[in-house]
């Protein structure tokens, strides 16, 4: 036994090394080289097919937005057209890299991103090792799959929206934003730290978030050809490695093993395409505090089945944290766009709403999502399927009614029509409702069916057939809504449409059968 075993001090062994050195060791008489050659050509083929391809309709959208931009189109119709508000050229841009960011510190802080796998936690935390051997390795890959992803994703984005920009500057750009991307994975395990020397909650969030917003800033710059960005970002990144590297081992145990658990369920759902299980992965723990309100609510007791069970329903939705947070954000993101990159067309601006619409509606079925994995105790209620699914569908209808009536009414204040469209945005919100209910209740994918042949290869649909159960009801309910703000006016035809649009989406909500 060595003095530093004895007194307990940790020693310099590295068990991921030894577990990666004893599993190369045990696969290598396993792994043929021919193998590995032609998985190599696949994977090179596919990225190739798959990048002459987005590059083909990066371009081609380039074009039109040179051509939607030229002279000669401040006379064509729109559905915002408030110059007054009007912000400076690039601010759209600059609004969604920023919102990008901020995205990528929330997603990391709910997967860790410092974090260890239960088995690992249980063997590997008590040993008497310093924790900053076996943490450091899987944070750098991830670093380094963060700055991957965040470059490959501004490249599209900047060169259709940066008509100005040289090739040379546009991966510049990207490699800052990458930058910019990582930062916001080391804020993220900064406040895995929270309460050891780190300010926690608001503050620490507020911090990244200030940090965020000027690298947001630093990419449109880097894109324009500057290098002194690029300088900046960069010693932003390795001040933030050193911190957290510093901080590493303040981490608790019980933090590290709740991030390596919600990084293994959402890896796993993402594998399994299951977008239900992906957004149980990342939800919250619903508040369990009581108050006298609730006491007085569960006090007046319920008359009827149906009655006890949406008085449930709606305690559980009242509860549920962060409802509102993603609508609201979602909102104020949508309108930033539409005011901030000058004379779009209508076309545009309806895709920019419809995309809004179809991230917000499903924040609200979080709570559906969870009483789906249990159908078996919906069965036990002395009710009809039908009116479970009712009853499930209440709260979430009138919280988009709500949502979607105050959209349309700043719509509305922008000049987008006359104000019969909040009401026509209230209908929509009924389907919406629906639409988060029939897609929380969706049926798994079905692995056992084979993919069907067609020209462009053999495609997976049985499984993109469940992935649409609930996208369709928002474009069904969408269609009436969308319709109105092309034409700026309600005709009274067009609000009966609308009412039968939403109450088919709630038909198909309560009679459709799972799978």
């Amino acid at each position: 036994m060595t003095l530093s075993e004895a007194a307990g001090l940790p020693t310099e062994f590295n068990p991921a090394r030894y577990s990666r050195v004893a599993s190369r060791e045990h696969r290598r008489g396993s792994v043929r080289v021919r193998d590995v050659l032609l998985d190599a050509y696949a994977t090179l083929l596919g990225v190739a097919t798959i990048g002459a391809l987005a590059g083909g309709l990066v371009l081609a959208m380039r074009n039109e937005v040179a051509k939607a931009l030229g002279p000669g189109t401040g006379g064509r119709r729109t559905i915002v057209a408030a110059d007054w508000s009007a912000l400076p050229d690039g601010a759209a841009v600059t609004v969604l890299l920023f919102a990008v960011l901020a995205a990528v510190m929330a997603g990391a802080r709910k997967l860790g991103p410092v974090a260890v796998a239960s088995a690992e936690g249980y063997w590997w935390l008590s040993l008497p090792v310093d924790r900053r051997s076996f943490l450091a390795g899987p944070l750098l890959r991830r670093v380094g799959l963060v700055w991957a992803g965040g470059a490959v994703l501004y490249l599209p984005v900047g060169f259709i929206t940066d008509l100005q920009a040289t090739l040379e500057g546009q991966f510049l750009g990207a490699a800052v934003f990458g930058l910019a991307a990582v930062c916001a994975l080391l804020v993220s395990a900064l406040r895995q730290s929270a309460g050891n020397g780190f300010p926690g909650g608001v503050s620490g969030a507020a911090g990244g978030l200030v940090l965020l917003g000027m690298l947001s800033f630093l990419t449109r710059l880097a894109a324009a050809g500057e290098l002194w960005p690029a300088a900046v970002a960069l010693a932003a990144v390795v001040g933030l490695w050193a911190l957290v590297f510093a901080r590493m081992g303040a981490i608790p145990g019980r933090e590290l093993i709740r991030g390596g658990g919600v990084s293994g369920h959402a890896g796993a759902a993402l594998y399994l395409m299951d977008t239900n299980e992906l957004g149980r992965a990342f939800a919250g723990t619903p508040r369990g505090r009581t108050t006298s309100r609730a006491r007085r609510w569960y006090a007046r007791g319920a008359r009827s089945p149906f009655g006890a069970l949406l008085r449930a329903d709606a305690t559980a939705f009242l509860r549920t944290p962060g409802t509102w947070a993603r609508p609201v954000l979602l909102l104020l993101l949508c309108l930033t766009v539409l005011l901030s990159a000058g004379q779009q067309p209508a076309p545009l601006q309806l895709v920019i709403i419809l995309l809004t619409i179809c991230a917000v509606v499903p924040a609200l079925g979080a709570l559906a999502r969870q009483t789906a994995v249990t159908p078996g105790l919906d069965a036990l209620l002395p009710l009809s399927p039908a009116l479970v699914r009712l009853s499930r569908t209440a709260l979430p209808a009138a919280a988009l009614v709500l949502w979607s009536a105050g959209f349309c009414a700043v719509l509305v204040l922008l000049g987008a029509g006359s104000p019969a469209l909040i009401g026509l945005g209230a209908l929509a919100g009924v389907g919406f409702g629906a639409a988060a209910v029939r897609g929380a209740y969706r049926p798994l994918p079905d692995w056992t069916a084979p993919p069907t042949e067609t020209v462009f290869g053999p495609v997976p649909s049985a499984q993109t057939g469940s992935l649409a159960q609930g996208l369709d009801a928002i474009l069904l309910a969408a269609v009436p809504l969308l319709l109105g703000l092309f034409l700026g006016y309600v005709p009274g035809v067009l609000l009966l449409a609308q009412a039968g649009f939403s109450a088919v989406c709630v038909l198909l909500v309560m009679y459709s059968r799972s799978k």
